[in-house]
């Protein structure tokens, strides 16, 4: 328990570093942490190699963040390489591009896009444009990419398959999307979502319910998807020797890592899995917290902007929260095993990450935990058959491909359902105040029941659980009147129903995710004003709420006699 707690505070030291940043030399700090990892090592001190390694990723992260602040040149031009795969926009595709060891968020119009439509991470492109600042994009997000600015592209075109890892790479993530072809275009983004972590081709209205439903993650790919590749591989290592194993296993990470390009969740994923199989064939036994720590500590060394990742940080607390609290909620939910592991497992990834999800976003799916537990055993078999049966059928034709994927359509399709019936549902979002009450009132509960004796304490904290619950999951809903959605769009609540009014430039998403802050999930009636982007919007926004829509250039409230100081209908 001491050597978990030294290796937690080292791990806070090393986070602590990456995010604040020592103003020292990165050389100097290179050479002081080899100097103080052999005198660590020597007089057995790990403190030594602890702060050395700080300092270290201090000045890393120093030098990074200086290096993002030097303004670009005005006009870039030359080979470069792409660090993402080419996503859809409104106006052409958005790729992540490094040229001359500066990476760039390129844009690139309809007319330009081409050939580059279907090019993956690692090729390389012939690209020429104007550089300029990136505008409203979050800090930590920027920093975590390593964006130097915003590249409007003048001409993109292919010059290259790039190394031959990503050759690779790309040949699988080529196959396994192909695999995806009999699944249609609503539910195989979906596939790829849940198998590769590829959200390219969803859209808006998939991305607001799976986020309304708390199902997030499942598009991500994390340390489950890691854990199904090992287990498939696992017979592969049964008669290997302990090095041989080390080595197969590597491989195949490092494939993963770049299949699913890298994303902050499967770094940590993959890590971890390398730090507990070197343990393991060292024949030393070690917690996973000090194995989650060691991890943190080796990714935040060799790219200490990591530490600004919201994927990295959430893949960390949902960690985090499985090793701590997964186990003892077990032990003290009641119910079978069937019930209780995967209730503890989905209590203790949510309480882990509600701080930072709170911070984020400002409220959670009450029906998050419910529609985890629905959903997550289709997901993982998903993810499972995804780099077996998906590799098979992306490499076959029809109609042997859609013969194999038929029961992971099956399944993909009721993932699909809980996470549209989920976000639906009357289920009131979370703030935190009612998180807050509901952990209390939850280990108040737990500590209650663990002890002997004491039946009169437990009526009681049974009553007050039941009252505190109750008033944190009321469904509820927006006062009766005129609410302001942003931009010109409104929405009228009152008794003759609710009118939401579709007006100015806000997307669909955020339309949805506002209506559903307020507490709606139904309406009456949509109504979209002039253009097309809001007769789009207008009806994405219909189709989730389950109302008409009508094109008009009008609001369509005062035309109803509604006004802002009554709730009455005429």
């Amino acid at each position: 328990m001491s050597e978990d707690l030294g290796v937690v505070v080292a791990a806070v030291a090393v986070v602590a570093a990456a995010v604040v940043g020592v103003p020292f030399p990165e050389p100097m700090a290179i050479a002081a942490f080899v100097v103080a990892f052999a005198v660590g090592v020597a007089i057995r001190r790990p403190i030594v190699i602890v702060l050395a390694l700080a300092l270290l990723v201090g000045a890393r992260a120093e030098a990074s963040s200086l290096e993002l602040a030097t303004p670009p040149p005005e006009q870039v031009e030359g080979v470069a390489t792409l660090m993402s795969d080419p996503a859809p926009r409104r106006f052409g595709l958005q790729v992540t591009l490094d040229i001359d060891g500066r990476r760039y968020l390129g844009d690139v119009p309809t007319d330009r896009a081409g050939e580059v439509r279907t090019m993956l991470t690692g090729e390389q492109v012939r690209v020429a444009g104007r550089t300029g600042d990136l505008d409203g994009a979050p800090r930590g997000w920027v920093m975590s990419r390593h964006l130097a600015g915003r590249l409007a592209i003048r001409s993109i075109e292919p010059a290259g398959r790039g190394p031959i890892w990503f050759r690779v790479a790309n040949v699988v993530h080529r196959t396994i999307t192909a695999g995806a072809d009999p699944m249609g275009d609503e539910r195989g983004p979906l596939y790829t979502g849940l198998v590769l972590g590829d959200d390219r081709g969803q859209s808006e209205l998939t991305r607001f319910r799976f986020e309304a439903s708390g199902l997030t993650h499942l598009l991500a790919v994390s340390g489950q998807n890691v854990a199904f590749v090992l287990a498939v591989a696992a017979p592969l290592f049964r008669r290997a020797g302990p090095m041989t194993r080390i080595l197969v296993a590597a491989v195949l990470l490092v494939l993963f890592v770049l299949v699913t390009r890298a994303e902050p969740s499967v770094l940590r994923a993959a890590v971890m899995a390398s730090v507990a199989m070197v343990a393991v064939t060292a024949g030393r036994s070690t917690s996973g917290v000090r194995v989650l720590c060691l991890t943190v500590m080796a990714v935040l060394a060799v790219d200490p902007l990591l530490v600004h990742s919201v994927g990295f940080q959430l893949s960390v607390c949902a960690t985090g929260g499985l090793l701590v609290m997964a186990r003892p909620l077990a032990d003290r939910l009641p119910g079978p095993d069937w019930f209780r592991v995967p209730l503890a497992v989905t209590l203790a990834a949510q309480v882990a990450t509600a701080p930072l999800l709170l911070g984020l976003t400002g409220a959670l799916p009450s029906i998050a935990v419910l529609a985890n537990l629905l959903a997550g055993p289709a997901a993982g078999a998903v993810m499972m058959l995804g780099v077996t049966v998906g590799l098979l059928a992306g490499a076959i034709r029809e109609p042997w491909a859609g013969l194999l994927q038929a029961p992971t359509g099956a399944m993909v399709g009721w993932v699909d359902v809980v996470a549209t019936t989920s976000s639906r549902a009357p289920a009131p979002s979370l703030g935190p105040p009612q998180v807050a009450a509901l952990v209390a009132v939850a280990v108040m509960v737990l500590v209650v029941m663990s002890r002997p004796g004491g039946e009169h304490r437990r009526v009681v904290a049974i009553v007050v659980a039941v009252a505190v619950t109750t008033w944190a999951l009321w469904p509820g809903g927006p006062a009766p009147g005129h609410h302001d959605l942003g931009d010109g769009s409104s929405l009228w609540v009152g008794e003759c129903g609710v009118l939401v009014e579709v007006h100015g430039a806000v997307g669909a998403g955020d339309l949805l995710t506002e209506l559903w802050r307020l507490g709606v999930r139904r309406a009456d009636h949509v109504s979209a004003g002039e253009g097309q982007r809001n007769r789009a919007a207008a009806q994405v926004v219909a189709e989730q709420l389950g109302a008409p829509t009508v094109g008009t250039a009008e609001p369509v409230g005062p035309s109803l006699g509604w006004t802002r100081e009554t709730s009455r209908c005429p």
